[in-house]
């Protein structure tokens, strides 16, 4: 992969790959050979959350790279791709760049993605950080949308509401107020992450990035029944799998993360108290601290 400057892409958005047709783009190159981080978006394919992890993580001997959001984009002819399309591109870019070493970190609906990645790259795909990705409801949600609206309903319109706030154009004058005013903030975003978030111009910009992207419900409907495969492939998944469970995330909780953990041979949960699903940007410092232990202490037992 290029060498491209990770200060150079601190404050805005991933840089434009030169390849568009590549679902990888570099952030920065540490060594050739060393552990890949690779960062996997959620639903609404937003990489400036992810910023101020990375402000973190400027000292890490490793590899860091966006990775493409379940979108429409160039490598698919331009079409949202499926969850097991996405995840062969990434397989068959990791391959053709001889990567060994892989940690996967996935935001919300990415997390699919990345586990679909372990499965088809078990010696590749050392471990799985996963962030308010127990999407357990919600999944099932999308199967057999009656049936589980009436099992956890709440958790259900939850997402309902998400996925309406991520597909619907954002008028500006809305979106200018949401950043600009927290009381507008609140009413909008509410519920779905915690307040501390909304308390911040910084972040509640950044929240908005990528909003309003009508493809969002066209990936949603081609992936509606992905639930159903992972669990077909879910056991045959070796790579370790960390879920980071906000304890006021609405849609991936607690309980919901618990389920999906569940059906995994290897992982574990860490709860964040305070934090609902926007977890990279509220509270950094815990999703940096994962990424680095997942780096640094293989190498100290080796």
């Amino acid at each position: 992969m290029s060498s491209i400057s990770l200060d150079a892409t601190i404050g805005r958005q991933a840089m434009i790959n030169p390849d568009n047709s590549k679902v990888i783009t570099p952030i920065s190159s540490a060594a050739h050979g060393s552990t890949l981080i690779l960062l996997l978006p959620g639903l609404g394919g937003n990489s400036s959350q992810w910023e101020p992890v990375l402000r973190q993580l400027r000292d890490v001997s490793a590899d860091l790279a966006y990775g493409a959001p379940l979108l429409p984009h160039p490598a698919f002819d331009g079409r949202a791709p499926t969850v097991t399309e996405l995840a062969r591109a990434f397989a068959g870019e990791l391959r053709q760049e001889k990567r060994s070493d892989v940690v996967l970190v996935a935001h919300s609906v990415g997390t699919f993605v990345a586990l679909d990645i372990a499965r088809m790259l078990p010696d590749v795909v050392r471990q799985v950080i996963v962030i308010n990705g127990g999407l357990t409801s919600v999944a099932k949600f999308l199967d057999r949308p009656i049936r589980e609206l009436v099992k956890r309903p709440r958790t259900c319109l939850s997402a309902l509401r998400l996925f309406a706030l991520v597909s619907t154009p954002t008028p500006a004058a809305l979106r200018r107020a949401i950043i600009k005013r927290e009381r507008v903030s609140r009413a909008v975003l509410g519920g779905l992450v915690s307040n501390a978030i909304l308390g911040s111009e910084d972040r509640r910009r950044s929240l908005m990035d990528n909003s309003g992207t009508p493809e969002v419900l066209r990936v949603l409907w081609i992936n509606r029944h992905h639930w159903r495969e992972f669990c077909a492939y879910a056991s045959q998944i070796e790579s370790e799998v960390v879920f980071l469970a906000g304890d006021q995330d609405p849609m991936s909780g607690e309980q919901d993360t618990a389920e999906m953990a569940g059906l995994l041979p290897n992982a574990r949960i860490r709860l964040l108290h305070g934090v609902g699903h926007a977890a990279p940007l509220e509270t950094a410092e815990a999703v940096a601290e994962a990424i680095r232990e997942s780096v640094i202490i293989p190498q100290h037992e080796s």
